[in-house]
């Protein structure tokens, strides 16, 4: 079954992050300017398998909050990971743990330097979670940080990576050996002015290797997993290389790790005169890799990006495009996050200026696996006309410092409202 639907009021509201769950439903994050307490709440929606709303909640206080990442808990319930402005002095990493219908079981803040949010966060084998949050430096110097936390939200343990520039966190994923991946980008190490960086963890957060990839330019990853091997998946874009070298475009890029770090094949995915960039990458059952993007023409007189659409590809295991396609309207679409989902098909979530009730609406497709919806859909189902090609990274061991912080989880007070967004259905 393929669908399409928004979600949304008058204002701006946005998905970051979307789960499938186990009752063949989905669990969706991100903010809301339309709903809520104060200036943006984090909204969490429950989708019925048809993309119906079974519950929705803001949460937050009189100022900015944001749900960055979810996923479903091992009791049935959620954990969402983001940042609050309203129950600490600055942007504070923020973890809410929720009962299977949305109501708070606990909420708390985490504070280390004068700003931080958490950008990642994924459920541990024991119960507990790790979150890759980035902190700020009141000289505007940002580190990735690490906190283990136990299912109660207590903290386990806690670290900052970084050097004397700029590192920041992205994605984190726990790996097979009980250690963890992470991945982001940093302007402490390697080539460019950022580089795409990943960070192997053991179980207690020392580091196992650490390695910089990239060019001349900016390189920015953005998501990372574990493959079937063993190694690495790393999906981000690029301006060091590809079709945008001399130019302010930007080509997609996705990088195939060993487990050790070392590349088995990079490639770059983008067309002269577009601006396209990667958000989400998952392997697939198959052995290949399903990666989603936003693919835009870029003006080089006026250097804006004109048309954004939401853009997916099937990858093979190599790399090579089995098929692509974009998906949008006359304004512009952005996605956050995609997985396979258990008919073979696919979820997508991020936002739409096109269609539904406000400024932006979230957006969530749901994907025939060969990226079909349906043909009496009213949105444009395109081609860009895109191919891999190969890039060639310049690879360096970084060596960041690792220091323990002290961070000590604070009680916030969200208050919970009931919202009343109905799906509008492009297609069903």
């Amino acid at each position: 079954m393929g669908w399409a639907a928004t979600y949304g009021g008058a204002n701006s509201d946005r998905a970051h992050s979307i789960q499938q769950t186990t009752d063949g439903g989905y669990i969706v994050a991100g903010d809301t300017r339309s709903f809520g307490a104060g200036e943006g709440d984090a909204w969490v929606l429950k989708l019925g398998a048809s993309g119906t709303v079974e519950w929705q909640k803001a949460y937050g206080g009189v100022n900015w909050d944001a749900a960055e990442s979810i996923h479903e808990a091992s009791d049935g319930g959620y954990i969402v990971a983001g940042w609050t402005q309203s129950f600490s002095a600055g942007r504070t990493t923020w973890i809410l743990k929720l009962r299977p219908d949305g109501t708070v079981e606990w909420q708390k803040t985490y504070k280390w330097d004068d700003s931080n949010e958490a950008r990642s966060l994924h459920k541990t084998t024991d119960g507990g979670y790790v979150v890759a949050s980035v902190t700020s430096s009141a000289e505007g110097e940002n580190d990735v940080w690490v906190l283990k936390l136990r299912p109660d939200g207590a903290v386990e343990w806690q670290k900052t990576y970084g050097g004397n520039k700029s590192d920041i966190a992205n994605c984190i994923q726990q790996t097979r050996d009980g250690g963890y991946i992470v991945a982001g980008m940093t302007e402490s190490f390697g080539a460019g002015v950022y580089d795409f960086w990943v960070l192997k963890l053991r179980s207690d957060g020392a580091v196992e290797w650490q390695k910089s990839y990239g060019g001349g330019v900016d390189d920015w990853a953005i998501c990372i997993k574990q493959t079937h091997d063993g190694g690495y998946i790393v999906a981000g874009w690029t301006n060091s290389f590809g079709t945008g070298e001399e130019t302010a475009e930007e080509d997609a890029w996705v990088l195939k790790l060993r487990a050790n770090g070392t590349v088995q094949w990079q490639k770059l995915y983008g067309k002269k005169g577009y601006l396209c960039t990667a958000s989400s990458i998952f392997q697939t059952r198959d052995g290949g890799y399903i990666l989603a993007g936003s693919a835009g023409y870029f003006n080089t007189e006026t250097f804006d990006v004109e048309d954004l659409d939401l853009w997916v590809l099937k990858l093979k295991y190599d790399g090579t495009v089995e098929w692509e396609k974009t998906y949008g309207g006359v304004g512009d679409e952005r996605v956050e996050y995609l997985q396979q989902t258990g008919d073979g098909g696919y979820i997508v979530a991020g936002w739409t200026s096109s269609f539904g009730s406000g400024q932006e609406d979230i957006w969530v497709l749901k994907l025939r696996p060969d990226g079909s919806i349906n043909p009496s859909c009213n949105f444009i189902i395109g081609n860009a006309g895109i191919s891999g090609r190969n890039s060639h990274a310049i690879i360096l061991d970084t060596n960041a410092g690792v220091r323990d912080s002290n961070t000590s989880p604070q009680e916030s007070l969200a208050v919970v409202q009931e919202t009343t967004v109905l799906a509008r259905f492009s297609v069903r």
